[in-house]
């Protein structure tokens, strides 16, 4: 009697171990799945259409299962902006459950696993600006004419008539803006708040590491101000959105990339600045957050 409870025991123990590891194996399969699942068709939406959301969540799950085969509800809407996906266990028969291996001698001879992923799209309020770089809203063309966005004192900069009370003119172009440090050039940035500048038309030394040719082709974020306040050193801006751009080069004193080589607009003569287009963009870069304007540029995250 002692050795048939003995193995009473160690069938459960076995079963605990070796099916409840496969459940928890299944399961994350499923939650990658849903999670890329939901992150892909807000994507879509985000772009301006949806496309076939069921298509698009069984392609995204099925990938993501290593037997290539999972159940997924038809997903749903919670909102305008966001898309829920569920997805569940199927196993090489078809069934909609998994088969145990020792589970059965206690009782237990399949069980269902699911995992559900909310992803939500919407313009950037705020997060991290991959340069810490603002520029004024009269430079904003989203026609996708290449352009030469150049810092303050160039000469090339147009000036921009600010909308506050005080009817201050905006310095054309962009600024540096502080909160870069030695070592790190991406800092955090929100909407409808003050950011002292950095002056002077070098980039930030943290920033050399960003500014390389690798950049050349990338779209990053880059805040908007709506109005200054200050002069030099004392100035700051005031952000009022995101805007995503298309680098194609830059000029800054000692940091030149595809500027004289690159066909289009070039920063020539006491121009520093970058070139490049405004563009449409839906970006998975985490740490944004979503109620911002719409100048172009979205962010797509999980939300659960």
């Amino acid at each position: 009697m002692l050795i048939a409870l003995s193995l009473v025991v160690l069938l459960g123990i076995v079963a605990l171990v070796v099916d409840a590891g496969a459940l928890y194996a299944e399961r994350a399969e499923l939650q990658n799945g849903s999670d890329a699942a939901a992150l892909a068709i807000a994507q879509n939406c985000a772009a301006g259409s949806c496309g076939t959301p069921s298509t698009t969540a069984q392609s995204f799950v099925n990938s993501n299962a290593k037997d290539n085969a999972a159940n997924v509800d038809t997903p749903t809407f919670p909102t305008a902006t966001s898309v829920r996906v569920r997805a569940t266990t199927r196993d090489a028969g078809g069934a909609g459950s998994l088969a145990l291996s020792f589970a059965p001698l206690l009782g237990f001879d399949r069980e269902t696993v699911s995992a559900t992923s909310t992803a939500a799209w919407g313009s950037p309020a705020g997060g991290p600006a991959v340069l810490p770089l603002a520029f004024a809203p009269c430079v904003f063309n989203l026609s996708g004419v290449r352009q030469v966005i150049e810092t303050h004192g160039s000469s090339g900069a147009p000036t921009c008539t600010s909308t506050s009370p005080s009817g201050a003119t905006l310095p054309g172009g962009f600024s540096w803006l502080a909160g870069s440090t030695s070592t790190t050039c991406s800092v955090e940035y929100s909407i409808s708040t003050w950011v002292p500048s950095s002056p002077g038309a070098s980039a930030p030394s943290a920033c050399s590491s960003v500014l390389v040719p690798s950049l050349v082709g990338e779209t990053v974020l880059l805040p908007v101000y709506g109005d200054k306040t200050g002069t030099g050193s004392g100035a700051s801006y005031r952000l009022t959105g995101w805007a995503a751009f298309k680098i194609y080069g830059w000029r800054f004193p000692g940091n030149e990339v595809n500027n004289n080589t690159a066909a289009g607009p070039k920063c020539v003569g006491s121009c520093n600045g970058i070139i490049g287009e405004f563009v449409r963009f839906a970006s998975l870069e985490e740490g944004f957050t979503l109620g911002g304007p719409n100048l172009g540029a979205t962010v797509v995250s999980l939300t659960e």
